[in-house]
Parts: C-alpha cells; structure tokens; sequence
C-alpha cells in the first residue's frame, strides 16, 4: 500500500511541476491570446488634402449631334418594341413605357427640325398616339397584329423620311 501511495505522490508531483512549468513557459501563440493589449488612441489626426476643383470646359452640341442622338436611340426603341410587343407575358406596362419614350424622342427630333419636317414628324407621331390609344381597350380587344403593323410603317417612315443625313439640311440651329 505504501507502494500504490508513493506512486500516487510521485504522479501528483509531477503533474503539479508540469503544471507550473506550462503555465510559466507555454505556447507563445496561446498568451498573446489571453493577454490584453492596451488600445491606441480613439481619433487620429490625419491629414486629408482638398484638391482644387477642376473645370471642365462644356461641350456644344450641334442639332446634328443632337438629332443623331435621338435618331439612334429611336432605333433601338424600335428593337426592344419588337421584343416586346404582342407577348403574353404580360408586358403591357413595357409595351406603354417604349412607345412613351419613342413619343419623347419625337418631340427633341421634332424641335431641331423646320416647320416643313416638323408638321410631317407630327404626322407620324400620330401613329405612335393611335397605337398609344390602343392600350386603354381591354387585352382581349386589341389588335397586336395592327399595332405592329402601324409601328412597322412608322419606323419605314422614319428611316426612309428622317435618317440624319436626309434632314440635315431641315435642321434649325439653336439661337435661330
């Protein structure tokens, strides 16, 4: 017995110095994590620089640059119209939103233009209302085969009528 106690001794000696000597000498990465470190200061002054604004000189635009703008994107208006239109995926709000923008288009084109070309424009634009018009009748009545027909003609009409390079004879400079 005096055997079994003396081992027992001997094993809680020894496991008390390696207790000791791991928490004297233990893993460095272990203490710098259970150590506080103090914390730096709450502000800082630093030094931001306030760069001097740089003006930039405005482009003018000529009607022709403006008119080609909106010609252009016309174009692509008519692109998406034809994506759009006819589909039952509901895209009725889509539909009203491309031609609404195509009608906005018309009038900047509509205001670099003569009156001779403007009161054809007009005519034209006139097609886009009527198809417009198409919209407040309920879905089953509408007549998606005409609506695409008439839009077929405007967009004839206007890349036969008023391509760039056709009116810009017909163009109005700004301050006349």
């Amino acid at each position: 017995m005096t055997m079994l106690m003396a081992s027992r001794k001997f094993m809680l000696v020894v496991m008390a110095v390696s207790l000791c000597v791991l928490s004297v000498s233990g893993c460095s990465s272990l203490r710098k994590k259970f150590t506080r470190t103090p914390k730096g200061a709450k502000t800082e002054d630093v030094f931001i620089p306030v760069l001097e604004p740089v003006e930039y000189k405005k482009t003018e635009e000529t009607p022709q640059q403006i008119y080609q703008i909106h010609y252009s994107t016309l174009q692509a208006y008519f692109k998406d119209l034809w994506d759009a239109l006819g589909k039952s995926s509901g895209g009725e709000k889509r539909e009203k939103y491309i031609l609404t923008e195509m009608l906005s288009h018309f009038d900047f084109m509509a205001g670099q233009l003569s009156q001779v070309k403007k009161a054809e424009l007009d005519a034209v634009r006139a097609h886009i209302i009527k198809v417009l018009k198409e919209y407040d009748k309920p879905q089953g009545m509408r007549r998606y085969d005409r609506m695409s027909s008439d839009m077929r003609a405007v967009e004839r009409e206007i890349n036969r009528e008023f391509k760039p390079g056709i009116v810009a004879s017909a163009l109005v400079v700004a301050g006349k």
